[in-house]
């Protein structure tokens, strides 16, 4: 820490912030105030990226803020925000193509599923993992 500074100089100094700038909840009761309105809106089926950026926050520490206090969104709340590849369900078409095109990369098959990368390696590590052909793809 910088010598002679309080913790909100300092944070200020180190992020770069001017003479008239402040964090936004740079008191107890304003980070209260943004938790609370954080909290409503990703009860409310907002998205974690979205709400970071509309108040300003890192999403990583908005993220901490939920898993810390247990939010998530409302029941029917899911498929609205996560990630479409997340919570789209795999057809037999899709799984065929994702499992039996290896003359494609798993980038292109990802591509032209219309998923993420992450998904489709994912589908193919977990359905060799499988004891059954639940798409009679095998």
């Amino acid at each position: 820490m910088a010598r002679g500074l309080c913790k909100r100089c300092y944070a200020r100094y180190k992020r770069g912030l001017g003479p008239n700038e402040t964090r936004q909840y740079a008191t107890w009761e304003a980070k209260e105030r943004v938790r609370y309105e954080a909290t409503q809106r990703r009860e409310a089926g907002e998205g974690i990226a979205d709400i970071a950026v509309s108040l300003s926050i890192n999403e990583s520490t908005l993220g901490k803020w939920f898993r810390g206090r247990g939010v998530r969104p409302a029941g029917g709340k899911f498929g609205k925000s996560l990630a479409q590849n997340q919570w789209k369900r795999w057809t037999r078409d899709d799984a065929a193509i994702a499992y039996t095109r290896t003359d494609l990369s798993i980038a292109k098959r990802a591509e032209l599923l219309g998923r993420s990368y992450t998904a489709v390696a994912g589908f193919v590590r977990d359905y060799r993992k499988r004891p059954g052909d639940p798409y009679g793809i095998q």
